[in-house]
């Protein structure tokens, strides 16, 4: 595989890559063999030499291999696992047509210099197809123009391929008529088509990855699917999963969801769920306004999914049958622009189940506001929970409210009671040691009847005159059977005697 037809920019590349640049320096430049050199490795039997090739990770340094001897001359063609990096399309067709069919592992980036039409994209495909690799891989970077039916790329029908992964813009449209009858891990990136035909013609599939989902819906119904990860880079409106024997869940909504959200999920048998989502919520019943920036929901352990619907006919995930419980993160910070904010914070969390919960974690940007009353009205909606963590910003510039500030709204919100019979533990990390936030710890030592142990990681530049130190001796008094672990920023251990 010559640089012959290499473009500038391609050749540039190649000479900075030790892998390509075998064959491309001058005659003076390469290594030499002497004549009393023996030849130890062209004495190896062909599977071993194969294998040899196939760990260089570059089908033009396998190929420049031939300049050994001609004992090597040819052998890259047969070699289990191919990668074409820094190739033009040109290059990479005459490549394809040397390969010793069915091919292994085959791997396709076309740098992204080379912007090819959706029709040179299907050309490429079909050239590689009749190969039968057992896993494919394509990255390209693509251009769009005219009419969505003339920018579609065809896919042709790899009918030996167990694991393809495409990259690149355009939309693909299926032949008439074929199935992906071995095809069993299936990955797109910036690349999208109708699943709805697709996933039929797949019976195998175990594995399906969609990265930088461009639409607002997601239907997905596949018998067969185990392993399933979302990535939408838009406003979801709709999320149809059906997907009995479904084990692993990963959606990623980075733009969050719309007002109008429909979500149906029917995965019984799901046991590895991770939800993340752009929030677009807040409130402002405590004097300041707080808002939500991020929703993630983890579940470690086996449960069960049903749809359900409330009155309202809002429709949430909930979660049922598990050993412990599930993993609520929230982002949460003061703001003064409200933004694209379309309903509250209960309104957005009541979308997915928060009364079974095992563990409510908080990241909270204070901006020197109190905060306690807001946490307090959070495990309202989290009554389940056996750990409560709180991360506070510990290397935040210390800022005071202003005097007319609210944000101890309402006045009475250390004397709430809030039943959290399952709390066992408490951590806050970043404690400033001000007088609300351990008014905050009282109100949980209260609540929580069965609470076991408190740890806390005060912030920077705490004074020991700040309430922390003050009060904190009289509040482990106050609880003998709660193990309390307080930590200066530096990670010594504060010991009050």
């Amino acid at each position: 595989m010559s640089a012959r037809g290499a473009c500038g920019e391609c050749r540039r590349w190649q000479l900075n890559w030790t892998c390509c640049r075998v064959g491309l320096l001058r005659r003076g430049t390469r290594l030499r063999r002497r004549a009393d050199d023996k030849d130890h490795i062209s004495a190896l039997p062909d599977d071993i030499l194969l294998q040899i090739l196939a760990r260089l990770g570059c089908a033009r340094a396998a190929a420049n291999t031939s300049l050994l001897s001609r004992r090597w001359r040819g052998l890259w063609t047969r070699s289990p696992e191919l990668t074409f990096h820094m190739i033009t399309p040109d290059q990479l067709n005459a490549a394809l047509g040397r390969i010793v069919r069915p091919a292994g592992s085959l791997r396709i980036f076309i740098p992204d210099h080379h912007v090819l039409s959706p029709d040179r994209i299907s050309s490429l495909l079909a050239a590689v197809a009749p190969l039968a690799p057992a896993e494919l891989a394509v990255e390209i970077h693509a251009g769009k123009r005219g009419s969505r039916d003339v920018d579609a790329v065809e896919l042709p029908c790899f009918d030996r391929t167990a694991s393809l992964r495409l990259h690149f813009a355009p939309r693909l449209r299926l032949p008439p008529a074929g199935n992906f009858t071995a095809l069993e891990s299936l990955s797109f990136v910036s690349c999208h088509m109708a699943l709805g035909d697709l996933l039929p013609r797949c019976p195998c599939l175990r594995k399906l990855r969609l990265s930088c989902w461009l639409f607002d819906s997601v239907t997905i119904h596949s018998p067969s699917l185990q392993e399933l990860d979302v990535f939408a880079a838009v406003q979801l409106q709709r999320v149809d999963i059906l997907a009995p024997m479904l084990k692993k869940l990963k959606f990623t909504a980075i733009n969050g969801i719309n007002n109008a959200f429909f979500l149906s999920l029917s995965a019984p048998l799901v046991d590895d769920l991770s939800w993340r989502c752009h929030a677009r919520s807040t409130s402002d019943r405590f004097g300041v306004l707080w808002r939500m920036w991020s929703l993630i929901l983890k579940t470690p352990e086996h449960l069960e999914h049903t749809l359900v619907t409330d009155s309202r006919e809002n429709t949430r995930l909930q979660p049922q049958h598990r050993s412990h419980g599930d993993i609520l993160l929230l982002d949460i910070g003061t703001t003064d622009n409200l933004g694209d904010v379309a309903w509250t914070i209960e309104q957005e969390i009541s979308r997915i189940l928060v009364g079974n919960l095992s563990v409510l974690e908080l990241k909270i940007a204070t901006r020197g506001h109190f905060y306690g009353a807001m946490v307090l009205d959070l495990l309202r909606l989290c009554t389940s929970i056996q750990e409560l963590k709180v991360e506070l910003n510990r290397y935040e510039e210390r800022k005071e409210c202003s005097v007319n500030c609210h944000c101890e709204q309402p006045n009475n919100w250390k004397d709430q009671i809030i039943s959290l019979t399952g709390l066992k533990e408490v951590e806050i990390d970043g404690c400033k040691g001000e007088e609300h936030e351990i008014g905050l710890l009282k109100v949980l030592l209260i609540c929580a009847e069965m609470l076991e142990r408190v740890t806390i990681n005060l912030s920077r530049n705490v004074s020991r005159s700040c309430s922390a130190y003050l009060e904190l001796p009289s509040v482990l008094k106050a609880h003998p059977s709660v193990k309390f672990n307080i930590y200066r920023w530096c990670g010594d251990q504060v010991l009050f005697e």
